[in-house]
């Protein structure tokens, strides 16, 4: 199944992404039966969600409010013999916390059983794989617009294992946050910036922005193209690796991406060779990007100096180089101070640029 409708699509990607249950809802202008066989094909039986799926809190929150839809659903048709797939009800049973033996098959039966059981407790929330869809490039027609029909073949997909909790381990590095979707978005729209160039990511997380980077690049077949993902959270980082060489991302065939913990004091520091040693002779990227980084005024001038000193033999030898940050405000004051600070460094005020502010 590659064509579906877009309100489908947009179903299947609230479904892989883990957005907010509350905001999810079957398409309107979709019948029940292409509806019901839309979440049995590209969810239920769906082998990639087999092996890589949303928390089982997740998928019980979902299922619950999709089959109640269903069933509100089913009382508006005019085909008594519809019913809701048993294959999709035996898959919301098998989620649920186990209570012993059920027995039956049929819908009514499978209907009464869901009832009786309900939704878990509250739990605390666990790790889950999140599945992201992206386009490379512009492959939609226009004549597949016009019908109102998404092709699946034209998109690629990337998948983290990521926390759903806001600060675990004393680090929020461990989820994706909304500014590297946003370059993500950037990126894809505009992946020249990074296919054939050396590029260094600071902050990497656990790799969603690199995982798109590390796919462009290797999906345009440069081979001068290289990655290097940083962060000064080894466990973080360690989870990057992971996510990257899943299996299932193009990402996992890069040959030449490189993870590194970086602590960005060490660019105030009296002696800063080893430093300048990493960056400019080692990476030297051609490129540095950044998403959610400026959060915590303390790491403004650090940061402000790494890219600095990271992009020095580009500023020296009149090479055009970029480092381009994407922010979510949430402390304009934060915000500004960066700014200032960039703007009163001679290199860096020269070499950054706001991808988007958000």
């Amino acid at each position: 199944m590659n064509a579906i409708r877009w309100e489908t699509f947009a179903l299947l990607q609230d479904y892989a992404s883990l957005a907010p249950t509350r905001f999810v809802s079957i398409p309107s202008n979709v019948s029940f039966a292409e509806i019901n066989r839309c979440l049995l094909d590209l969810i239920v039986l769906n082998s990639h969600f087999e092996k890589y799926p949303p928390s089982k809190q997740y998928q019980r929150s979902f299922w619950k409010i999709i089959i109640g839809q269903l069933e509100d659903l089913l009382t508006r048709t005019s085909d008594e013999e519809e019913e809701i797939d048993p294959r999709i009800l035996h898959f919301y049973l098998s989620i649920l916390p186990s209570s012993g033996p059920f027995s039956g098959s049929s819908a009514a039966s499978l209907r009464g059983q869901i009832c009786e059981r309900g939704l878990p407790l509250e739990e605390a929330p666990s790790k889950s794989f999140v599945t992201y869809f992206w386009e490379p490039s512009i492959n939609q027609t226009q004549e597949e617009r016009r019908q109102d029909m998404a092709n699946l073949a034209h998109y690629q997909t990337s998948t983290l294992e990521e926390s759903r909790t806001t600060i675990e381990g004393g680090t929020t590095g461990l989820r994706t946050w909304f500014a590297s979707r946003m370059l993500a978005r950037y990126l894809t729209q505009n992946s020249s910036v990074v296919e054939g160039q050396r590029v260094l990511e600071l902050g990497s997380g656990i790799g969603f922005l690199g995982i798109i980077v590390a796919s462009l690049q290797q999906l345009s077949s440069m081979d001068a193209s290289s990655l290097w993902l940083t962060d000064v959270n080894e466990e973080v980082l360690a989870q990057c690796q992971r996510n990257l060489q899943l299996p299932c991302n193009i990402s996992a065939f890069h040959k030449s991406v490189q993870f590194r913990v970086l602590d960005w004091a060490e660019a105030l520091r009296t002696s800063i060779k080893p430093l300048e040693a990493l960056l400019q002779d080692e990476i030297n990227p051609d490129v540095i990007l950044g998403a959610d980084i400026i959060f915590d005024p303390s790491l403004v001038p650090p940061l402000v100096t790494v890219i600095a000193i990271a992009l020095q033999l580009g500023f020296e030898n009149n090479v055009q180089r970029s480092a381009i940050i994407a922010s979510t405000v949430r402390n304009a004051e934060t915000y500004q101070y960066f700014l200032d600070h960039a703007r009163g460094n001679a290199k860096a005020e020269q070499l950054i640029f706001e991808a988007g502010r958000h």
